[in-house]
């Protein structure tokens, strides 16, 4: 489809990168010193300190020297000043001397010969502005040849062509053509070029628009017919040429995003035919030939592409080949010909680096966020293996892999080999049938593994480490893709029967998991793709896919070799091809039927509209309505459909039906005079009814009626006398806010994205998986399909919300992404999830340790609402005497025995913990205190009556419990379980079983008062101007190796007296108003003026953080507010970054998710908060496009002196650090917490010993002046 054909500003010269000392004179006294950042044979563009300072349009002098055999060759170039960009200025040269021109360009192709020429073909480490700069290079040398043989046999090409006769009439005219397309030649290649190189820019957009060659149209009938088969007849070229070149185009797309640090599904490959020919066919456009003649040049221009794109995409290859990516990947050390390469260890298979994983998904963990620092992301098997280490350092979890491990050690001589463990794993495949056990159990399959290993007569041996980590990894990805991954049970069978064989390839060292690219985990995904059609037992093009699938997954299973893996993963391929292409048709053809539904009613309104502002409520000629009804209304209805292509013609309806209007209630003598106007207007009239209204007669009536009343009739002619009818005002129903029914699953509903996957009860189906294809903006309708793209589902806002609320419908993980990614998330959010639990529970109870409680307790009582709570204080007082009877062992099942007693007697929703020896917590939430102490009684009489049974003894258990009431806002934590334990030990002193409760009404009422006293003072803090900015430093866990310096804006209040008070009472009376908006809007422009103020001092630095609140998040206010300050332009919005807590997240996530994309269009970054407080999902953190985690202080704190800590931390550093996101660790005190956290890896570090809060305004008095000034690369200012 053709883009605008108004011609930008032509550029004439290819333009040169390049970074070089220059001096500007300026009235031949006045100096500037400056960096030339490229040029062109038209002038040069300039980064300058102050480039304001230089008059525009008037002569200067350039200076640079460039370094030649003989000396420093000087030169100095007469120019003047056109444009200021930016902190640069565009200078032209009107002759540009032709040999320092020559010195210029030798000069910047310097970088790219000695790459080319190296003979020992060390891979180059650049920055990567020098990279995207070099590239630039070896693309203005290696694309104008393509533009010069298109010119060389465009001529003949064209003569000879069969369709020279349907073009031409003669020779002459086909010369004529000819000269037309060589004049401006040079601009046409240096257009081209331009064009091209702007994609190296933009080389890591998630979906690069020139390589989009189809554009978004909303219908293809809306478009002229000629300008749609011009672009198909260039997308035909395209897509031969993509066909044909298809390994060499993604094998150069893989090495650019390996040195750019990105997968080559997001990379804007520069050198894709659809760039090419897109870029091409872009000017040939504005030459205004014909369709024919375009189709002719542009087929020209494939057959050169055709013929030359080989050894380009050879030379690019070996020139990117030999480039050391920015993030410290080794280049590649394939050979342009072995394209099969793997590049997985051990090179059992050859992966295949072409494709993409099934699903249209990259292998791959995609993009790095928007302005984040491109960093290296961990192989997923490799952040297993670590977590894996992490649960296994303590032995609760897998004691005989510890021991094992531990013992395997000493005795490297007697540990089985990779062909015993193999013969084994083949020996038991031959008897496993009926054993479907064993796929879901990883421990009973390794057990049976063990015993199949002692059977084979080896003598004692044992797992070496390494076989029995990789032992428990793969068998921890079985167990979860068989256990808990959705599948079919058609599909399972499949995967059960090919199990063994990639197990056993794991064990003999091709770790397909760690592997980026990897034939195995392209089988598991295609075999999931295809699941749905296996399911069906359907047949595509002749093929039973079900039959297929089962001869391929044989082969597998009875010979497991590598080739037969990689002729396995073709076969997959080409039948997943097939099948993913019908649904793809079938999902297309359901949303265009919605999209023309939706254009049709957003046209019908747009004509009601129109029609109601002129006629609506008003009394009018009772033929208007005819008029309407009998087919003026359909033809302003076709009229607007197809306004993009006749804008004039809906124009012209409404002006006739305007002019009927006021001429019918014209006087006579006026419409005498317009006669004749009025004639041709009803003829007009007339004509149009035609081709709309079958029936002859009403269209006859309608035009007579008007005629006689406008003309009349008769001789001489009179007026018909007009009947008028009163038009009802129009239906303002839809256009009228209607009550917003708060309700938590309709908002749900709202948050929804297309592409997104449900769970869904079908009648009489069961469950079935369901994406949603399409949400109608004015049809308010969500509509669904199954993985076959049938099945179509049509559901209103509210049903849908019904549905999710009975859990009919359940939100699932996108069946888009591939299996192994899927179960590979699942697998760790499993390992993190233990972690966790280990963390923050009661090995024995396996109750919330006094930790997890204490925070779970803070959550409470920093809810808004008017709840009342009760926390309960439990002391067992016997343990001493079961523990000198029973001993340890005894003691422990007492513990777990009343864990279990106390656990069936609270709510689900109350908080049990144990806090110590022989203390237990519980908070019963929600209840007034003579329900919370008739409970508490229960509670004793239970554990009582509840004897303890040990071997032949029994024992009765006495407890004294404690009871402190509290509403929600109140209280320290610390002071809440210091008053249930004073009250406990209080009824401990009046004898065993008894209840005390703790009074303290009088301070509940004053820290209401105090709450309520504050509410009453946020408008005057505001008006007296006593809130004030306060920073904290982020700094590098390990200075010696990362320079940073980074603060986190924190908030400040002064009271009446002036003194500086804690936030805490002001935050949440702020908070139960719902005015933390106003809050965070104060914070934005109170450090945006303070970025403005000191501009310098901010650009040594790092950056700002500065939190959100979720009111802020969930306010479109706000986010209109905030949109609008970063696009002023007063502060660098790379340097931003915006802090939200999980909880908002979690609980938001939709909001979240549409808030963070509209702010990261400014290059702004986000951290997440308090990471581990709440959720800590994996799968929802992928999903979430954060930059920073920020880890919660309360793992932090402490870890210095605690293990378990430790291991909590290390497994977010890890998740995060597998994403490409930066860790920040919180409440770092003093130097062995920041020693411990270097240790993990942990990015950054804040707290008290890195450096206490200041005020934001003593920041510009720490740090000193600079005396630096920096520039950026911008856009050349254009001829």
């Amino acid at each position: 489809m053709p883009t605008n054909i108004n011609k930008p500003k032509q550029r004439r010269y290819i333009r040169y990168p390049i970074e070089l000392a220059a001096v500007l004179v300026v009235d031949n006294r006045l100096k500037f010193d400056g960096v030339i950042l490229d040029f062109c044979l038209g002038g040069f563009f300039l980064a300058l300190k102050s480039p304001e300072q230089i008059p525009l349009d008037k002569a200067i002098k350039v200076q640079f020297s460039i370094a030649a055999a003989t000396g420093g060759e000087q030169y100095e170039i007469d120019a003047r000043a056109l444009h200021i960009a930016g902190g640069g200025i565009g200078i032209a040269v009107d002759d540009m001397p032709r040999n320092a021109f020559d010195a210029l360009k030798n000069l910047a192709k310097a970088p790219l010969a000695a790459l080319l020429s190296a003979s020992d073909a060390k891979p180059s480490k650049l920055d990567q502005e020098k990279l995207r700069n070099l590239f630039k290079v070896f693309l203005i040398e290696n694309l104008p040849p393509l533009l010069n043989r298109y010119y060389e046999m465009v001529g003949s090409y064209i003569a000879d062509s069969s369709q020279f006769s349907e073009c031409f009439t003669n020779q002459s005219m086909c010369d004529d053509l000819v000269t037309v397309l060589k004049t401006g030649r040079e601009t046409f290649i240096s257009e081209f070029c331009t064009s091209v190189l702007s994609q190296v820019d933009d080389i890591a957009r998630n979906t690069p628009e020139r390589e989009r060659l189809i554009p978004d149209y909303n219908a293809l009938s809306l478009v002229e017919k000629e300008d749609f088969e011009d672009w198909l007849n260039m997308s035909l070229i395209v897509r031969k040429l993509a066909n044909h070149y298809d390994e060499q185009i993604n094998l150069v797309a893989s090495e650019i995003g390996r040195i750019f640090g990105f997968n080559e599904s997001g990379v804007a490959n520069p050198l894709n035919p659809a760039v090419l020919c897109d870029s091409f066919r872009e000017l040939v456009i504005q030459l205004d030939l014909s369709r024919k003649i375009n189709s002719l040049v542009y087929s020209a221009f494939g057959k050169v592409l055709f013929s030359d794109l080989n050894g380009l995409y050879q030379k690019t290859y070996l020139f990117l080949s030999r480039n050391q990516s920015a993030d410290k990947k080794p280049a590649r050390q394939e050979q342009w010909t072995d394209i099969g390469k793997s590049r997985v260890g051990g090179g059992a298979i050859a992966a295949d680096p072409r494709r993409p994983g099934p699903g249209g998904q990259a292998p791959g963990d995609g993009l790095m966020p928007a302005g984040a620092e491109v960093r290296e992301r961990r192989p997923i098997g490799q952040v297993a293996a670590t977590l894996l280490d992490l649960l296994t350092e303590t032995g609760i979890d897998y004691p005989e892999l510890a021991v094992s491990a531990a013992a395997a050690r000493p005795q490297a001589a007697a540990l089985f080999d990779r062909d015993e463990i193999a013969a084994a794993i083949t020996k038991l495949q031959e008897n496993l049938a009926g054993e479907r056990k064993l796929h879901w159990d990883a421990a009973a399959l390794k057990q049976r593994l063990q015993e199949t290993l002692s059977g084979l007569g080896l003598g004692a041996k044992s797992f070496a480490p390494a076989d029995l980590q990789h032992l428990e990894l793969y068998g921890r990805f079985f167990e979860t893709l068989f256990n808990d991954v959705a599948q079919a049970s058609e599909i399972k069978p499949v995967l059960e029967r090919i199990h063994l064989p990639l197990l056993s390839l794991a064990l003999r060292g091709d770790d397909f998991l760690n592997a980026d690219l990897h034939p195995v985990k392209n089988i598991l995904n295609q075999l999931s793709v295809l699941e749905p059609a296996v399911k069906t037992n359907r047949i595509v093009k002749n093929i039973n896919i079900k039959n297929a699938v089962d001869n391929i997954v044989a082969r597998i299973h009875n010979e497991s070799n590598p080739e037969v893996f990689k002729q396995a993963e073709r076969e997959l391929e080409e039948l997943t091809r097939q099948v993913t292409r019908s649904v793809d048709t079938n999902v297309k053809r359901i949303v265009e039927t919605y999209e023309g539904q939706q254009k049709l009613e957003r046209a019908r309104r747009s004509v009601q509209d129109e029609i109601d502002k002129r006629i609506a409520g008003r009394v009018v000629p009772k033929v208007i309505p005819e008029l309407l009804q009998y087919g003026w209304q359909h033809l302003l209805l076709i009229a607007e459909l197809n306004i993009e292509r006749k804008p004039e013609e809906k124009r012209a309806y409404l002006k006739v039906f305007d002019d009927l209007l006021f001429w019918l209630f014209e006087q006579d003598s006026m419409l005498k005079i317009q006669a004749a106007t009025i004639q041709t207007t009803l003829d007009y009239v007339k004509e149009q009814l035609t081709s709309v209204c079958t029936n002859v007669f009403f269209l006859d009536s309608v035009v007579d009626e008007l005629t006689a009343l406008l003309l009349g009739s008769g001789e001489p002619r009179v007026r018909k006398p007009m009947a008028t009818v009163r038009i009802p005002p129009a239906d303002s129903a839809s256009q009228k806010e209607l009550p917003v029914k708060e309700d938590a699953w309709l908002a749900q509903v709202e948050q929804l994205s297309i592409g997104d996957w449900f769970s869904m009860l079908r009648d009489g189906q069961g469950f079935e998986a369901m994406k949603l294809v399409w949400i109608g903006d004015l049809l308010q309708l969500y509509v669904f399909v199954n993985r076959d793209g049938l099945n179509k589902l049509e559901l209103s806002k509210e049903e849908l919300a019904d549905l999710m609320r009975s859990g009919d419908a359940v939100k699932m993980e996108s069946l888009d992404s591939p299996l192994v990614d899927r179960t590979t998330n699942l697998m760790l959010q499993k390992m993190h999830e233990k972690l966790l639990f280990n963390a923050t529970h009661d090995p024995v109870t396996e109750l919330f340790n006094r930790e997890e409680f204490c925070k779970q307790l803070k959550n409470e009582t920093a809810k808004i609402g008017e709840a009342h709570h009760m926390l309960c204080h439990i002391e067992v007082l016997d343990l001493r005497v079961i523990a000198n009877i029973c001993g340890s062992a005894g003691v422990e099942q007492l513990l777990k025995s009343l864990a279990a007693t106390l656990a069936q007697h609270v709510d689900s929703h109350d908080l049990l913990a144990r806090l110590g020896d022989e203390s237990f917590a519980i908070l019963f939430k929600n209840r007034p205190s003579a329900e919370g102490l008739a409970l508490a009684r229960k509670l004793v009489k239970v554990v009582k009556d509840a004897h303890f049974q040990w071997q032949e003894n029994s024992f009765s258990i006495s407890v004294s419990l404690g009871l402190v009431p509290f509403a929600a806002e109140s209280y320290d934590v610390q002071e809440l379980l210091r008053r249930a334990d004073s009250a406990s030990m209080s009824a401990e002193r009046s004898g065993p079983n008894n209840v005390v409760v703790f009074s303290s009404e009088d301070e509940n009422l004053r820290y209401q008062e105090k709450l309520h006293e504050w509410i009453g003072r946020i408008d005057k803090v505001f008006a007296e101007n006593r809130l004030f900015g306060r920073c904290q430093m982020i700094a590098a866990t390990d200075p010696l190796a990362a320079n940073h310096l980074h603060y986190e804006i924190l908030l400040g209040v002064t009271g009446e007296d002036g003194n500086v008070i804690p936030p805490d009472h002001f935050i949440p009376a702020v908070e139960r108003c719902q005015r933390m908006p106003e809050i965070d809007k104060w914070v934005v422009n109170n450090v945006f003026d303070w970025i403005a103020g000191n501009r310098e001092l901010f650009d040594k630095m790092d950056g700002f953080s500065i939190n959100l609140s979720g009111q802020s998040i969930n306010s479109e206010d706000f986010l209109e507010f905030l949109k609008s300050a970063l696009a002023a332009g007063n502060v660098p919005c790379e340097k931003i970054t915006f802090e939200i807590t999980e909880t908002v997240a979690a609980e938001n996530l939709g909001f979240t998710k549409k808030f963070i994309a509209a702010i990261k269009q400014f290059g702004c970054t986000f951290s997440l908060d308090d990471f581990g407080s709440g959720y800590s999902s994996y799968s929802y953190l992928k999903n979430l496009n954060v930059d920073y985690l920020k880890i919660d202080g309360a793992f932090v704190k402490e870890i210095h002196n605690n293990k378990a800590d430790v291991a909590i931390v290390k497994s977010m550093n890890e998740i995060a650090h597998s994403m490409g996101l930066r860790t920040i660790a919180e409440y770092v005190e003093n130097n062995e917490i920041r020693s411990v956290l270097k240790e993990i890896g942990v990015d950054f570090c804040q707290g008290y010993g890195i450096e206490k809060p200041i005020r934001l305004a003593e920041l510009s008095e720490k740090l000193p002046p600079s005396e630096l000034f920096s520039f950026e690369n911008v856009e050349f200012w254009g001829f």
